[in-house]
């Protein structure tokens, strides 16, 4: 169930990704993958606004992870790896704290 703790954690793990994605959009050697990387955070900021509409919070946590997973697979370097890894947890987190496996 929904609480207003559940949603704290939610949002708090949604801002500690947005802050890796800007790490990562900060050092990206790849120009052409800014405008992926400016839509995840976009993405991520939808994110938090819609943590109290279940089905809606859910849709914006599944296309931030397949964003974040074509982001992973197309980095160039290693050592960015468990970045992308952070992140993926982070939106693990949001989503069991609003225990989203009954919506």
């Amino acid at each position: 169930m929904d609480t207003p703790a559940s949603h704290v954690v939610a949002d708090t793990a949604l801002a500690d990704s947005i802050a890796v994605v800007e790490r990562l959009h900060a050092t990206c050697c790849e120009p052409g993958r800014s405008p992926r990387m400016e839509q995840l955070i976009a993405t991520l900021a939808a994110a938090r606004v819609t943590l109290s509409r279940g089905d809606d919070a859910t849709a914006e946590l599944a296309e931030a992870g397949a964003q974040v997973g074509w982001l992973e697979v197309a980095c160039c370097s290693e050592k960015r790896l468990p970045l992308y890894t952070e992140i993926l947890a982070n939106l693990a987190t949001a989503y069991r704290a609003l225990d989203m496996h009954g919506h």
